[in-house]
């Protein structure tokens, strides 16, 4: 798998979609970790590639470590 693949998962008791956006390797364990993003299909969008911004490793590590579904 690689960075905006998309993939499912189980969430509850229903299949869920997510892009992944990033790896990282867990400190304690050694395992490869994914960064998913869900993908909601009420809130898919389409736009013109140039209204679209980068988004810098800074800022989106911080977004990851802002939600409040951190465990």
């Amino acid at each position: 798998m690689k960075i905006g693949d998309i993939v499912t998962r189980k969430v509850g008791d229903e299949e869920a979609s997510f892009c992944i956006i990033g790896f990282y390797t867990n400190q304690h364990t050694g395992g490869k970790v994914a960064i998913l993003a869900m993908l909601d299909p009420h809130s898919v969008i389409e736009v013109s590639v140039q209204e679209l911004a980068p988004v810098t490793l800074k800022d989106l590590i911080a977004l990851t470590t802002s939600s409040c579904f951190m465990h």
